[in-house]
C-alpha cells in the first residue's frame, strides 16, 4: 500500500544498483562441481540457486577472499572466457576440466544498495 501511494506522486525516485562484474578462477579437483540451477534456465546466464558437495565448495572452503567465492544468486555469465545460452554455459561448465575462469554477475550487495 505505501508503495502504491509512492506512484501517485508528482515525483519518484528511483535508484538503480548494478551488479558486480567479476570473474573466479576455479580449478575442478576431478569432482562434480555441486551446483543446483533452476529447473527452467532462460536467457544468457546460470543462476546459482544452491552449492551443493563439489570443487566449487571446496574452492570457497579454501577461498580467503570473500569476493572471489561463489555465491547463491551469483549468475554464471561465461566459462572458459566463453559466453552462450544457459544450457551451453552448463554444458561448458560440467565438461570443464584442470583451471579455468567463471564470468559471474553477482547482484549487488545490500549495503551498497541502501546508501
Amino acid at each position: 500500500v505505501e508503495m502504491l501511494k509512492q506512484f501517485q506522486a508528482d515525483q519518484v525516485k528511483l535508484k538503480l544498483a548494478r551488479a558486480l562484474n567479476t570473474v573466479v578462477f576455479i580449478q575442478d579437483g576431478k569432482k562434480r562441481h555441486g551446483l543446483k540451477f533452476p529447473k527452467q534456465l532462460k536467457n544468457n546466464v546460470l543462476v546459482v540457486m544452491e552449492i551443493g558437495d563439489g570443487y566449487i565448495k571446496e574452492h570457497n572452503d579454501k577461498c580467503e577472499d570473500e569476493s572471489q567465492k561463489i555465491r547463491v544468486y551469483d549468475r554464471i555469465v561465461s566459462v572458459k572466457g566463453q559466453v552462450g545460452t544457459a544450457a551451453t554455459l552448463k554444458s561448458r561448465l560440467e565438461r570443464a576440466t584442470g583451471k579455468f575462469q567463471l564470468g559471474i554477475q553477482r547482484p549487488c550487495p545490500e549495503d551498497a544498495a541502501s546508501s
